[in-house]
Protein backbone atom coordinates (compact mmCIF):
# COMPACT_ATOMS: atom_id res chain seq x y z
CA UNK A 1 0.00 0.00 0.00
CA UNK A 2 1.02 3.57 -1.15
CA UNK A 3 1.88 5.59 2.23
CA UNK A 4 1.01 8.75 0.43
CA UNK A 5 -2.96 8.44 0.08
CA UNK A 6 -4.00 9.49 -2.82
CA UNK A 7 -7.70 11.56 -2.94
CA UNK A 8 -11.32 9.42 -4.06
CA UNK A 9 -13.04 10.58 -6.65
CA UNK A 10 -15.47 13.55 -6.12
CA UNK A 11 -18.80 12.59 -6.16
CA UNK A 12 -22.50 13.49 -6.44
CA UNK A 13 -24.79 13.06 -3.67
CA UNK A 14 -27.25 10.23 -4.40
CA UNK A 15 -31.08 10.11 -4.95
CA UNK A 16 -32.23 6.57 -3.60
CA UNK A 17 -35.53 4.80 -3.40
CA UNK A 18 -35.30 2.29 -1.20
CA UNK A 19 -34.19 1.97 2.33
CA UNK A 20 -32.27 -0.84 2.04
CA UNK A 21 -29.81 1.05 -0.14
CA UNK A 22 -29.66 3.51 3.45
CA UNK A 23 -29.63 0.65 6.22
CA UNK A 24 -28.31 -2.91 6.82
CA UNK A 25 -28.54 -2.84 10.41
CA UNK A 26 -31.97 -2.20 11.05
CA UNK A 27 -35.18 -2.07 9.56
CA UNK A 28 -36.52 1.35 9.62
CA UNK A 29 -39.83 0.99 7.33
CA UNK A 30 -41.61 1.18 10.29
CA UNK A 31 -40.42 4.76 11.63
CA UNK A 32 -40.48 6.06 8.31
CA UNK A 33 -44.70 5.52 7.83
CA UNK A 34 -44.44 7.06 10.42
CA UNK A 35 -43.08 9.85 9.37
CA UNK A 36 -45.05 9.81 6.23
CA UNK A 37 -48.10 9.99 8.71
CA UNK A 38 -47.26 12.57 10.63
CA UNK A 39 -46.36 14.68 8.09
CA UNK A 40 -50.00 13.82 5.66
CA UNK A 41 -51.28 14.71 9.29
CA UNK A 42 -49.98 18.29 10.02
CA UNK A 43 -49.38 19.44 6.49
CA UNK A 44 -52.35 17.62 4.76
CA UNK A 45 -50.50 16.21 1.89
CA UNK A 46 -47.41 13.79 1.29
CA UNK A 47 -43.73 14.99 1.13
CA UNK A 48 -42.10 15.34 -1.75
CA UNK A 49 -38.69 14.18 -0.49
CA UNK A 50 -36.64 13.70 1.87
CA UNK A 51 -33.25 14.52 3.03
CA UNK A 52 -31.05 12.72 5.27
CA UNK A 53 -27.53 12.90 6.80
CA UNK A 54 -25.93 11.11 9.42
CA UNK A 55 -23.79 11.14 12.83
CA UNK A 56 -20.48 9.97 12.92
CA UNK A 57 -17.91 8.36 15.15
CA UNK A 58 -14.38 9.52 15.12
CA UNK A 59 -11.68 6.68 15.74
CA UNK A 60 -8.96 9.20 16.22
CA UNK A 61 -7.98 12.78 15.75
CA UNK A 62 -9.91 14.98 17.76
CA UNK A 63 -9.58 18.94 18.39
CA UNK A 64 -7.19 19.47 15.35
CA UNK A 65 -9.62 19.23 12.48
CA UNK A 66 -9.89 23.26 13.09
CA UNK A 67 -5.75 23.14 12.90
CA UNK A 68 -6.03 21.83 9.29
CA UNK A 69 -4.62 18.05 10.32
CA UNK A 70 -5.91 15.04 9.01
CA UNK A 71 -9.13 12.91 10.81
CA UNK A 72 -9.97 9.81 10.89
CA UNK A 73 -14.18 9.36 11.37
CA UNK A 74 -17.03 7.35 10.02
CA UNK A 75 -20.71 7.82 9.67
CA UNK A 76 -22.44 6.10 11.41
CA UNK A 77 -26.49 4.19 10.74
CA UNK A 78 -28.29 6.70 13.04
CA UNK A 79 -29.38 10.05 11.73
CA UNK A 80 -31.43 13.02 10.49
CA UNK A 81 -33.91 13.51 8.48
CA UNK A 82 -35.55 16.00 7.07
CA UNK A 83 -39.15 15.16 5.10
CA UNK A 84 -40.06 18.29 2.77
CA UNK A 85 -42.84 19.53 0.56
CA UNK A 86 -42.84 23.20 -0.98
CA UNK A 87 -44.96 25.94 -0.61
CA UNK A 88 -45.41 29.33 -2.91
CA UNK A 89 -45.91 31.94 0.29
CA UNK A 90 -41.92 31.97 0.79
CA UNK A 91 -42.83 30.87 4.24
CA UNK A 92 -40.56 27.86 6.38
CA UNK A 93 -42.99 25.69 8.53
CA UNK A 94 -40.45 23.28 10.79
CA UNK A 95 -42.07 20.28 12.92
CA UNK A 96 -40.28 18.19 15.05
CA UNK A 97 -41.30 14.40 15.37
CA UNK A 98 -40.19 15.02 19.00
CA UNK A 99 -42.61 17.28 21.02
CA UNK A 100 -40.53 18.42 23.57
CA UNK A 101 -39.16 20.49 20.55
CA UNK A 102 -41.62 23.13 19.51
CA UNK A 103 -42.54 23.77 16.17
CA UNK A 104 -41.72 27.76 14.74
CA UNK A 105 -42.44 29.25 11.31
CA UNK A 106 -41.48 32.25 9.40
CA UNK A 107 -41.31 34.17 6.47
CA UNK A 108 -37.74 34.60 4.12
CA UNK A 109 -36.65 37.64 2.58
CA UNK A 110 -35.74 38.19 -0.76
CA UNK A 111 -31.81 39.79 0.53
CA UNK A 112 -30.32 40.25 -2.85
CA UNK A 113 -28.55 43.31 -2.75
CA UNK A 114 -24.69 43.21 -2.57
CA UNK A 115 -24.18 43.34 0.94
CA UNK A 116 -26.81 41.10 2.16
CA UNK A 117 -26.45 37.98 -0.88
CA UNK A 118 -28.41 35.22 -0.31
CA UNK A 119 -28.95 36.10 3.81
CA UNK A 120 -32.87 35.18 3.23
CA UNK A 121 -33.22 34.55 7.41
CA UNK A 122 -31.49 36.11 10.50
CA UNK A 123 -30.11 33.88 13.18
CA UNK A 124 -30.47 35.10 16.64
CA UNK A 125 -27.55 33.26 18.38
CA UNK A 126 -28.02 34.04 21.87
CA UNK A 127 -31.56 31.82 21.48
CA UNK A 128 -30.66 27.96 21.98
CA UNK A 129 -33.39 26.95 19.47
CA UNK A 130 -33.17 23.50 17.83
CA UNK A 131 -34.76 25.82 14.72
CA UNK A 132 -31.51 27.47 14.54
CA UNK A 133 -29.80 24.64 13.16
CA UNK A 134 -32.01 24.52 10.51
CA UNK A 135 -31.64 27.97 9.51
CA UNK A 136 -27.80 27.58 9.31
CA UNK A 137 -28.30 25.02 6.63
CA UNK A 138 -30.92 27.11 5.48
CA UNK A 139 -28.97 30.05 5.35
CA UNK A 140 -25.11 28.82 3.46
CA UNK A 141 -27.74 26.82 1.07
CA UNK A 142 -29.27 30.08 -0.08
CA UNK A 143 -26.06 31.62 -0.28
CA UNK A 144 -24.79 28.97 -2.26
CA UNK A 145 -27.40 29.47 -4.31
CA UNK A 146 -26.66 33.56 -4.70
CA UNK A 147 -23.18 33.21 -5.00
CA UNK A 148 -22.46 30.38 -7.15
CA UNK A 149 -25.25 29.35 -9.28
CA UNK A 150 -26.06 33.11 -9.75
CA UNK A 151 -30.12 32.74 -8.92
CA UNK A 152 -30.00 35.85 -6.76
CA UNK A 153 -33.10 37.57 -7.80
CA UNK A 154 -34.95 34.18 -7.72
CA UNK A 155 -37.76 34.02 -4.73
CA UNK A 156 -36.76 31.52 -2.40
CA UNK A 157 -38.83 28.63 -2.06
CA UNK A 158 -41.07 28.00 0.57
CA UNK A 159 -41.05 24.80 2.82
CA UNK A 160 -43.14 22.57 5.24
CA UNK A 161 -40.78 20.41 7.32
CA UNK A 162 -40.87 17.50 9.40
CA UNK A 163 -37.45 16.46 11.31
CA UNK A 164 -36.61 13.45 13.02
CA UNK A 165 -33.32 12.26 14.45
CA UNK A 166 -31.69 8.59 16.15
CA UNK A 167 -28.68 10.85 16.86
CA UNK A 168 -28.64 11.48 20.37
CA UNK A 169 -28.04 15.32 20.94
CA UNK A 170 -25.05 16.35 22.86
CA UNK A 171 -23.54 13.18 23.02
CA UNK A 172 -20.51 14.04 20.81
CA UNK A 173 -22.00 12.11 17.36
CA UNK A 174 -22.40 15.08 15.98
CA UNK A 175 -26.23 15.27 15.49
CA UNK A 176 -25.98 19.27 14.98
CA UNK A 177 -23.62 18.83 11.97
CA UNK A 178 -26.21 16.25 10.36
CA UNK A 179 -29.24 18.26 11.06
CA UNK A 180 -27.34 21.36 8.67
CA UNK A 181 -25.92 18.69 6.71
CA UNK A 182 -29.98 17.19 5.89
CA UNK A 183 -30.88 20.66 5.84
CA UNK A 184 -28.79 22.84 3.59
CA UNK A 185 -29.59 19.44 1.05
CA UNK A 186 -33.18 20.35 1.49
CA UNK A 187 -33.07 23.35 1.01
CA UNK A 188 -31.00 23.13 -2.07
CA UNK A 189 -33.63 20.13 -3.37
CA UNK A 190 -36.36 22.77 -2.77
CA UNK A 191 -35.13 25.50 -4.77
CA UNK A 192 -34.07 23.14 -7.73
CA UNK A 193 -31.01 22.24 -7.50
CA UNK A 194 -31.06 18.27 -8.07
CA UNK A 195 -27.20 17.91 -7.98
CA UNK A 196 -25.01 18.94 -5.74
CA UNK A 197 -21.51 17.30 -5.22
CA UNK A 198 -20.61 15.93 -2.01
CA UNK A 199 -17.52 18.46 -2.04
CA UNK A 200 -19.69 21.57 -2.44
CA UNK A 201 -22.19 20.58 0.38
CA UNK A 202 -19.79 19.80 2.90
CA UNK A 203 -17.70 23.03 2.20
CA UNK A 204 -20.63 24.90 2.75
CA UNK A 205 -21.78 22.68 5.49
CA UNK A 206 -18.82 23.42 7.45
CA UNK A 207 -18.70 26.88 7.54
CA UNK A 208 -22.24 26.90 9.10
CA UNK A 209 -22.53 26.88 12.46
CA UNK A 210 -20.16 30.22 12.62
CA UNK A 211 -23.83 31.32 12.46
CA UNK A 212 -24.26 30.23 15.71
CA UNK A 213 -20.90 31.20 17.21
CA UNK A 214 -19.18 28.02 17.40
CA UNK A 215 -16.13 27.87 15.25
CA UNK A 216 -15.58 23.79 14.32
CA UNK A 217 -13.32 22.84 11.81
CA UNK A 218 -14.85 20.27 9.38
CA UNK A 219 -14.46 16.91 10.73
CA UNK A 220 -18.11 16.00 11.29
CA UNK A 221 -19.35 17.39 8.54
CA UNK A 222 -17.44 15.87 6.06
CA UNK A 223 -17.53 12.78 7.88
CA UNK A 224 -21.58 13.08 7.74
CA UNK A 225 -21.22 13.98 3.66
CA UNK A 226 -18.53 11.68 2.41
CA UNK A 227 -20.08 8.42 4.51
CA UNK A 228 -19.80 5.08 2.98
CA UNK A 229 -20.90 1.64 3.98
CA UNK A 230 -18.23 -0.66 5.28
CA UNK A 231 -15.91 2.13 5.11
CA UNK A 232 -13.94 4.63 7.39
CA UNK A 233 -12.70 7.91 5.99
CA UNK A 234 -9.24 9.50 6.08
CA UNK A 235 -9.98 13.52 5.97
CA UNK A 236 -7.60 15.80 4.50
CA UNK A 237 -8.16 19.26 4.46
CA UNK A 238 -5.22 20.87 3.34
CA UNK A 239 -4.02 21.95 0.65
CA UNK A 240 -7.60 20.87 -0.37
CA UNK A 241 -10.89 18.98 1.23
CA UNK A 242 -10.16 15.34 0.34
CA UNK A 243 -12.10 12.06 1.78
CA UNK A 244 -10.55 9.04 0.83
CA UNK A 245 -12.70 5.99 2.11
CA UNK A 246 -10.92 2.79 3.17
CA UNK A 247 -11.62 -0.37 4.62
CA UNK A 248 -10.28 -2.61 7.75
CA UNK A 249 -8.02 -5.04 7.38
CA UNK A 250 -9.01 -8.35 7.10
CA UNK A 251 -8.24 -10.23 10.50
CA UNK A 252 -9.14 -13.42 11.72
CA UNK A 253 -11.19 -11.35 14.29
CA UNK A 254 -13.00 -8.40 13.13
CA UNK A 255 -12.31 -5.50 14.37
CA UNK A 256 -15.15 -3.47 16.24
CA UNK A 257 -16.36 -0.36 17.43
CA UNK A 258 -18.60 0.09 20.61
CA UNK A 259 -19.97 3.48 21.27
CA UNK A 260 -21.06 4.36 24.78
CA UNK A 261 -22.68 7.45 25.58
CA UNK A 262 -21.49 8.75 28.99
CA UNK A 263 -25.25 10.60 28.96
CA UNK A 264 -23.68 13.96 30.05
CA UNK A 265 -25.00 16.54 27.88
CA UNK A 266 -21.83 18.45 26.18
CA UNK A 267 -23.91 20.98 24.54
CA UNK A 268 -20.57 22.71 22.78
CA UNK A 269 -22.44 26.20 21.65
CA UNK A 270 -23.71 26.92 25.25
CA UNK A 271 -20.59 26.67 26.89
CA UNK A 272 -18.24 27.39 24.24
CA UNK A 273 -16.52 30.77 25.57
CA UNK A 274 -15.04 28.34 27.84
CA UNK A 275 -14.85 25.31 26.50
CA UNK A 276 -14.67 24.76 22.95
CA UNK A 277 -14.20 28.46 21.36
CA UNK A 278 -11.36 29.00 24.19
CA UNK A 279 -9.85 25.61 22.51
CA UNK A 280 -9.90 26.98 19.34
CA UNK A 281 -8.52 30.39 20.35
CA UNK A 282 -5.57 28.96 22.28
CA UNK A 283 -4.23 26.55 19.86
CA UNK A 284 -4.05 30.19 17.59
CA UNK A 285 -2.48 32.24 19.46
CA UNK A 286 -0.07 29.40 20.20
CA UNK A 287 0.56 29.28 16.48
CA UNK A 288 0.68 32.78 16.21
CA UNK A 289 3.63 32.58 19.04
CA UNK A 290 5.19 29.73 17.49
CA UNK A 291 5.75 31.97 14.16
CA UNK A 292 6.64 34.86 15.97
CA UNK A 293 9.63 32.91 17.38
CA UNK A 294 10.93 31.67 13.86
CA UNK A 295 10.30 34.85 12.25
CA UNK A 296 7.81 33.25 9.38
CA UNK A 297 4.86 34.02 8.00
CA UNK A 298 1.76 32.47 8.12
CA UNK A 299 -1.97 32.58 7.05
CA UNK A 300 -4.56 33.84 8.54
CA UNK A 301 -6.99 31.53 7.41
CA UNK A 302 -8.37 29.66 10.15
CA UNK A 303 -11.91 30.23 11.08
CA UNK A 304 -11.48 33.20 13.59
CA UNK A 305 -9.38 34.68 11.02
CA UNK A 306 -6.29 33.56 12.99
CA UNK A 307 -3.10 31.60 11.89
CA UNK A 308 -3.18 27.89 12.35
CA UNK A 309 -0.85 25.39 13.85
CA UNK A 310 -0.78 23.42 10.08
CA UNK A 311 0.03 27.11 8.88
CA UNK A 312 3.14 27.14 11.00
CA UNK A 313 4.06 23.78 10.13
CA UNK A 314 4.64 24.49 6.61
CA UNK A 315 6.01 28.01 7.20
CA UNK A 316 8.63 26.67 8.99
CA UNK A 317 8.99 23.65 7.04
CA UNK A 318 9.48 26.69 3.68
CA UNK A 319 12.06 28.29 5.71
CA UNK A 320 14.07 26.02 8.21
CA UNK A 321 13.75 22.00 6.76
CA UNK A 322 14.28 20.15 3.88
CA UNK A 323 16.79 19.47 1.44
CA UNK A 324 16.94 18.49 -2.25
CA UNK A 325 13.56 18.48 -3.97
CA UNK A 326 11.59 18.41 -0.67
CA UNK A 327 12.87 22.09 0.23
CA UNK A 328 10.33 24.68 -0.03
CA UNK A 329 7.34 22.19 -0.85
CA UNK A 330 3.93 21.59 0.71
CA UNK A 331 4.07 18.51 2.58
CA UNK A 332 2.39 16.36 0.01
CA UNK A 333 0.07 13.63 2.04
CA UNK A 334 2.60 10.90 2.42
CA UNK A 335 2.65 9.45 5.55
CA UNK A 336 6.18 9.00 6.65
CA UNK A 337 6.97 12.94 6.03
CA UNK A 338 4.14 13.63 7.80
CA UNK A 339 5.31 12.15 10.66
CA UNK A 340 9.07 12.88 10.76
CA UNK A 341 7.43 16.76 10.12
CA UNK A 342 4.62 16.25 13.47
CA UNK A 343 7.51 14.90 15.59
CA UNK A 344 9.64 18.12 15.40
CA UNK A 345 6.51 20.00 15.80
CA UNK A 346 6.42 18.34 18.62
CA UNK A 347 9.60 19.08 20.01
CA UNK A 348 9.48 22.67 19.23
CA UNK A 349 6.23 23.28 20.92
CA UNK A 350 7.55 21.80 23.89
CA UNK A 351 10.46 24.03 23.76
CA UNK A 352 9.03 27.27 23.03
CA UNK A 353 6.03 26.71 25.77
CA UNK A 354 7.73 26.16 28.91
CA UNK A 355 4.94 27.56 31.39
CA UNK A 356 2.97 23.93 31.32
CA UNK A 357 0.66 25.82 34.13
CA UNK A 358 -0.60 28.29 31.25
CA UNK A 359 0.10 32.39 30.11
CA UNK A 360 -1.59 35.17 31.47
CA UNK A 361 -2.96 38.01 28.63
CA UNK A 362 -0.06 40.04 29.95
CA UNK A 363 2.25 36.58 29.23
CA UNK A 364 0.92 35.75 26.18
CA UNK A 365 1.26 39.12 25.15
CA UNK A 366 4.77 39.29 26.17
CA UNK A 367 5.43 36.21 23.78
CA UNK A 368 4.11 38.05 21.06
CA UNK A 369 5.69 41.08 21.57
CA UNK A 370 2.83 42.95 21.81
CA UNK A 371 0.75 45.28 24.24
CA UNK A 372 -2.10 43.45 25.83
CA UNK A 373 -4.87 45.87 24.15
CA UNK A 374 -2.95 44.74 21.25
CA UNK A 375 -3.18 40.76 22.25
CA UNK A 376 -7.45 41.82 22.71
CA UNK A 377 -7.99 44.04 19.86
CA UNK A 378 -5.83 41.16 17.53
CA UNK A 379 -6.51 37.72 19.26
CA UNK A 380 -9.43 38.17 22.26
CA UNK A 381 -12.31 40.01 20.69
CA UNK A 382 -13.26 38.41 17.48
CA UNK A 383 -15.17 35.77 19.38
CA UNK A 384 -16.15 35.85 23.22
CA UNK A 385 -13.67 33.82 25.62
CA UNK A 386 -12.87 33.90 29.13
CA UNK A 387 -10.45 32.68 31.00
CA UNK A 388 -7.70 32.79 33.71
CA UNK A 389 -4.80 31.60 32.15
CA UNK A 390 -4.19 30.26 27.93
CA UNK A 391 -3.21 26.67 28.17
CA UNK A 392 -0.81 27.25 25.38
CA UNK A 393 1.76 24.34 25.94
CA UNK A 394 -1.39 21.64 26.42
CA UNK A 395 -3.24 22.83 23.23
CA UNK A 396 -0.26 23.00 20.94
CA UNK A 397 1.31 19.84 22.28
CA UNK A 398 -1.93 17.74 22.17
CA UNK A 399 -2.41 18.98 18.42
CA UNK A 400 0.94 17.87 16.97
CA UNK A 401 0.93 14.50 18.80
CA UNK A 402 -2.61 13.93 18.21
CA UNK A 403 -2.01 14.37 14.11
CA UNK A 404 1.35 12.30 14.53
CA UNK A 405 -1.77 9.50 15.95
CA UNK A 406 -3.86 10.03 13.59
CA UNK A 407 -1.04 8.74 10.71
CA UNK A 408 -0.04 6.07 12.51
CA UNK A 409 -2.93 4.72 13.42
CA UNK A 410 -3.80 5.33 9.52
CA UNK A 411 -0.61 2.82 8.55
CA UNK A 412 -1.63 0.10 10.76
CA UNK A 413 -4.69 -0.10 9.24
CA UNK A 414 -3.22 0.34 5.74
CA UNK A 415 0.24 -2.03 6.52
CA UNK A 416 -0.73 -4.40 9.41
CA UNK A 417 1.86 -6.22 8.19
CA UNK A 418 1.78 -9.94 6.59
CA UNK A 419 2.75 -11.66 10.12
CA UNK A 420 0.65 -9.73 12.49
CA UNK A 421 -1.87 -11.26 13.85
CA UNK A 422 -5.36 -9.50 15.28
CA UNK A 423 -3.95 -9.26 18.69
CA UNK A 424 -0.79 -7.19 18.04
CA UNK A 425 -2.63 -4.97 15.72
CA UNK A 426 -5.68 -4.19 18.08
CA UNK A 427 -3.10 -3.52 20.44
CA UNK A 428 -1.14 -1.58 18.99
CA UNK A 429 -4.38 0.23 17.45
CA UNK A 430 -5.98 0.15 20.87
CA UNK A 431 -2.57 2.12 22.80
CA UNK A 432 -2.65 4.99 20.16
CA UNK A 433 -6.50 5.79 21.36
CA UNK A 434 -5.39 5.18 25.05
CA UNK A 435 -2.93 7.66 23.98
CA UNK A 436 -5.33 10.27 22.34
CA UNK A 437 -7.57 9.80 25.32
CA UNK A 438 -5.06 10.45 27.78
CA UNK A 439 -3.90 14.02 25.54
CA UNK A 440 -7.49 15.17 25.88
CA UNK A 441 -8.01 14.66 29.71
CA UNK A 442 -4.66 15.82 30.34
CA UNK A 443 -3.97 18.14 27.72
CA UNK A 444 -6.15 19.36 26.27
CA UNK A 445 -8.92 19.20 29.07
CA UNK A 446 -12.32 18.07 27.68
CA UNK A 447 -13.09 14.68 28.75
CA UNK A 448 -15.17 14.52 32.45
CA UNK A 449 -14.84 11.79 35.17
CA UNK A 450 -17.75 9.68 33.44
CA UNK A 451 -15.56 9.50 30.61
CA UNK A 452 -12.66 8.52 32.34
CA UNK A 453 -14.57 6.03 34.09
CA UNK A 454 -15.99 4.77 31.18
CA UNK A 455 -12.80 3.87 29.71
CA UNK A 456 -11.09 2.58 32.55
CA UNK A 457 -14.63 -0.19 33.21
CA UNK A 458 -13.93 -0.75 29.65
CA UNK A 459 -10.16 -1.40 29.44
CA UNK A 460 -10.27 -3.72 32.22
CA UNK A 461 -12.90 -5.95 30.29
CA UNK A 462 -11.39 -6.35 27.15
CA UNK A 463 -10.99 -3.02 25.01
CA UNK A 464 -8.08 -2.87 23.33
CA UNK A 465 -8.15 1.00 22.72
CA UNK A 466 -11.37 3.63 24.63
CA UNK A 467 -11.74 7.23 23.94
CA UNK A 468 -13.71 10.12 24.48
CA UNK A 469 -14.98 11.13 20.78
CA UNK A 470 -16.08 14.34 19.99
CA UNK A 471 -15.81 17.85 21.27
CA UNK A 472 -16.17 15.95 24.43
CA UNK A 473 -16.78 17.66 28.09
CA UNK A 474 -19.47 14.99 28.23
CA UNK A 475 -21.21 12.89 25.24
CA UNK A 476 -19.91 9.51 24.20
CA UNK A 477 -16.60 7.55 24.01
CA UNK A 478 -15.55 5.12 21.70
CA UNK A 479 -13.85 1.25 21.93
CA UNK A 480 -12.18 -0.76 20.14
CA UNK A 481 -12.97 -4.44 20.92
CA UNK A 482 -12.77 -8.00 19.44
CA UNK A 483 -15.69 -9.04 18.38
CA UNK A 484 -16.04 -11.78 20.83
CA UNK A 485 -15.89 -9.33 23.63
CA UNK A 486 -18.42 -6.85 22.72
CA UNK A 487 -21.17 -8.42 25.48
CA UNK A 488 -18.56 -8.42 28.05
CA UNK A 489 -17.46 -5.00 28.05
CA UNK A 490 -21.48 -4.13 27.40
CA UNK A 491 -22.47 -6.19 30.50
CA UNK A 492 -19.60 -4.25 32.62
CA UNK A 493 -20.60 -0.69 31.86
CA UNK A 494 -23.85 -1.41 32.53
CA UNK A 495 -23.08 -2.98 35.98
CA UNK A 496 -20.39 -0.64 37.08
CA UNK A 497 -21.64 2.70 34.80
CA UNK A 498 -24.65 2.75 33.87
CA UNK A 499 -26.82 0.99 36.87
CA UNK A 500 -24.50 2.62 39.25
CA UNK A 501 -24.85 6.79 37.79
CA UNK A 502 -28.47 6.29 36.49
CA UNK A 503 -30.59 3.53 38.52
CA UNK A 504 -33.44 2.30 37.80
CA UNK A 505 -32.30 3.13 33.62
CA UNK A 506 -34.81 1.46 31.27
CA UNK A 507 -33.53 -1.25 29.05
CA UNK A 508 -34.39 0.83 25.75
CA UNK A 509 -32.39 3.56 27.33
CA UNK A 510 -29.34 1.23 27.71
CA UNK A 511 -30.17 0.00 24.24
CA UNK A 512 -29.41 3.60 22.87
CA UNK A 513 -26.57 4.32 25.12
CA UNK A 514 -24.49 1.49 23.86
CA UNK A 515 -24.14 1.10 20.20
CA UNK A 516 -21.82 -1.59 17.54
CA UNK A 517 -21.00 0.90 15.23
CA UNK A 518 -20.92 -0.17 11.91
CA UNK A 519 -19.39 2.45 8.87
CA UNK A 520 -22.50 3.72 7.38
CA UNK A 521 -23.56 5.73 4.13
CA UNK A 522 -23.49 9.38 4.17
CA UNK A 523 -25.55 12.23 2.90
CA UNK A 524 -28.48 11.36 0.45
CA UNK A 525 -32.31 12.25 -0.55
CA UNK A 526 -34.93 9.69 -0.59
CA UNK A 527 -37.80 10.09 -3.49
CA UNK A 528 -39.27 6.08 -2.63
CA UNK A 529 -42.06 7.11 -1.41
CA UNK A 530 -44.14 5.30 2.20
CA UNK A 531 -42.66 2.43 2.32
Amino acid sequence: MPRKIMSAEIDLVPEVSSLSEIYVSSDQSGRYRTLFDEFDHYYGKAPEFVSRSPGRVNLIGEHIDYCYFSVLPMAIEQDIVVLVCTNDSGTINLINSNAKFGPESFVMSAADDDNNIGNVVSIDRSLTTWTNYFKCGLLVAHQYLAIVIKRRHVAPVGMDVLVDGTVPAAAGLSSSAAFICAAALATLRANGVTTVSKEELAKMAIVSERHLGVYSGGMDQSASVFGKRDHALYVQFQPKLKCTPFKFPKTDRPLTFLIANSLVKANKHETAPVNYNLRVVEVSIAAEILAHKYSVAIPQDSGIGMGTLWGFMEAYYKEYEGAGARRGQAWDGEVVEGMRRLHTMTGLARTVFVQTDGYTAAEAAEELGMTVDELHERFLSKTPVRFEKLQLHGRAVHVYEEALRVLQYLRLLLEPGVDSDSDKLFHDLGQLMNQSHESLRGLFNCSCPELDEICAIARRTGSYGSRLTGAGFGGCSVHLVASDKVQEVKDALIENYYRVKFPGIADDALEEALVVSKPGIGSLVYTGGVP
